[in-house]
């Protein structure tokens, strides 16, 4: 069985429900290329060496003269943590195997374990809550490999008090696919269960803490370990990570002997008298998207505050009364200029007035400036449009919605309680009954096709939660869609306003950082994606 390190190390994106893991894992052992022990023997390796090069980082690279506890139940991933543990002992890190849960009398990954050194301790005996408590006490990480897939009903005595302990400790936790108390699907978890600071998903992530990444079981870090599962085996699920990795792929090439033109024009209508300072972030990010060309449409008012704000863009002032924009001159200038048009946002900080209203309802029911064009709808217009039958269908697909679960709620007809329980059905049932892609912002954002496509954006950020950000977010994949598709123009859209947003993190802390220092701090995700 050759080492993890000498395999094909490509991560595989893929995210899967528990079911699937098990199918594709049977369809590999059913092709003869691997057995479970093999498996589980690539599994422990991955993890050890993962566990080694964090301890080494925790030490500055001196000797690893630290203590691992594996905390293991009786099913597969119990036999990962130990083969693991025996992976950790051959390169000479101190281990403990602790038995929560009884194994079975045959138990090779035990006696592997053992064999090679290892302290075994079963926490069954009449004291398991001072032996464990000890336990704790003397490591300086925990390896999660209890529970698994294998939980099938709540965490009870013993075993509850036993991971009490456990994260009581305060020592890391590192989970083995998911924490102990996890729904592999969901991501729900039981009160009892031991909360991770890392979840090391085995060869595939796992769909549970994907769309719950963020929550404070899952932990801060996710990790895809590569264990070698074949590609065509997994074709099949159109659900995956928006990595980094991804987002270096979507990013468009540009022909150093282009022009302006080349790089796609893009037309914001945004703003009003009130929402100033959302059509000039949108604006911002807009033109620092890459794309070559910018107007922006906005009320007199808004078009006289921000004369000048974003000297990149044209500005094209739009007739308003008292019941804001008037419609019928704002539709004539916008049709005429639609056409000529790669990329058209609608609705950040266009407001609620009777005008607004209007204007959007002529521009839904107009077909023929949207061909071969894309249509972003966001903040106002999506408000705006959930009142409107049939809002969608003059754009015959060319379009990408992005709302927050309130929106969501309008957009659906259910409750903000609904959109929350289950995330996942709410961004997929958008898509398919808008045809559009629909973009689901949160701590998880999930993106959706239409062709049943999803992709899972794991970089939790609360700086986000706060006015601004999601009219950052709206231009650029206005800019983006200019020149790319709308799946992957929003999927690389949320990716960058991710990575600008710890960029402004780490620089300002998430208390105090604003919209604005998103965009200034654009161009740095762009030199990450394309150094």
């Amino acid at each position: 069985m050759e080492a993890v390190d000498e395999l094909a190390m490509t991560p595989n994106r893929k995210v899967v429900t528990a079911a699937e893991m098990q199918s594709i894992e049977q369809r590999w052992f059913d092709s003869g290329e691997i057995t479970l022990e093999g498996l589980m023997d690539r599994v422990g390796r991955a993890i050890a060496d993962w566990v080694l090069t964090d301890l080494r980082a925790d030490l500055d690279n001196s000797d690893c003269d630290k203590h691992i506890l594996a905390l293991v139940g009786k099913g597969n991933n119990g036999g990962d943590a130990l083969i693991a543990g025996k992976y950790l002992l051959e390169a000479g890190v101190s281990t403990t195997a602790a038995l929560v849960l009884p194994r079975g009398e045959e138990d090779p990954p035990l006696d592997q374990f053992v064999e090679a050194g290892g302290n075994m301790v079963a926490l069954q005996g009449p004291a398991p809550v001072r032996e464990m408590s000890d336990l704790c006490e003397k490591s300086d990480l925990i390896l999660d490999g209890v529970f698994g897939f294998s939980i099938s009903r709540s965490i009870e005595e013993p075993i509850s008090s036993l991971l009490a302990i456990a994260k009581s400790s305060r020592k890391k936790i590192v989970a083995i696919d998911l924490p102990s108390g996890a729904n592999p699907d969901t991501g729900d978890f039981d009160p009892n269960g031991l909360s991770a600071n890392v979840c090391l998903s085995v060869g595939l992530t796992k769909l549970g803490p994907a769309i719950r990444f963020g929550d404070p079981a899952h932990g801060d870090e996710m990790v895809a370990l590569d264990v070698g599962i074949p590609s065509r085996l997994t074709d099949h699920i159109k659900r995956e990570a928006n990595t980094t990795e991804l987002a270096r792929i979507l990013l468009p090439d540009r022909d150093q002997t282009a022009h302006k033109g080349d790089f796609g024009r893009s037309l914001l209508l945004a703003g009003s008298k009130t929402y100033v300072g959302a059509a000039s972030l949108a604006a911002q990010a807009c033109v620092r998207s890459g794309v070559g060309l910018v107007a922006l449409a906005t009320p007199i008012s808004a078009f006289q505050a921000l004369a000048g704000d974003v000297p990149e863009a044209t500005y094209i002032p739009l007739d308003e009364d008292v019941n804001g924009v008037v419609p019928g001159p704002a539709f004539d200038q916008l049709q005429k200029r639609i056409t000529a048009m790669d990329s058209v946002l609608i609705g950040v900080g266009i407001g609620l007035s009777e005008g607004a209203r209007e204007l959007l309802s002529r521009l839904t029911s107009t077909p023929h400036p949207w061909k071969d064009c894309t249509v972003i709808l966001d903040a106002d217009g999506l408000t705006l449009a959930s009142q409107m039958p049939g809002w969608w269908e003059v754009f015959d697909g060319d379009l990408i919605i992005t709302p927050h679960a309130g929106e969501m709620s309008r957009l659906l007809r259910i409750s903000v309680e609904e959109v929350e329980a289950d995330r996942l059905a709410a961004v997929q049932t958008a898509a398919e009954r808008f045809n559009c892609v629909a973009v689901l912002k949160g701590a998880t954002t999930l993106i959706a096709s239409p062709d049943g496509r999803v992709r899972i954006n794991m970089m939790p950020n609360h700086g986000l939660a706060r006015g601004g950000t999601g009219d950052v977010l709206a231009g650029l994949i206005t800019g983006l869609a200019a020149k790319s598709n709308a799946f992957d123009a929003a999927s690389l859209g949320v990716s960058i306003h991710s990575l600008s947003a710890e960029f402004a993190r780490a620089d300002l802390t998430p208390y105090a950082m604003t919209a604005s220092d998103l965009v200034s701090r654009l161009h740095m995700a762009f030199r990450t994606l394309a150094s």
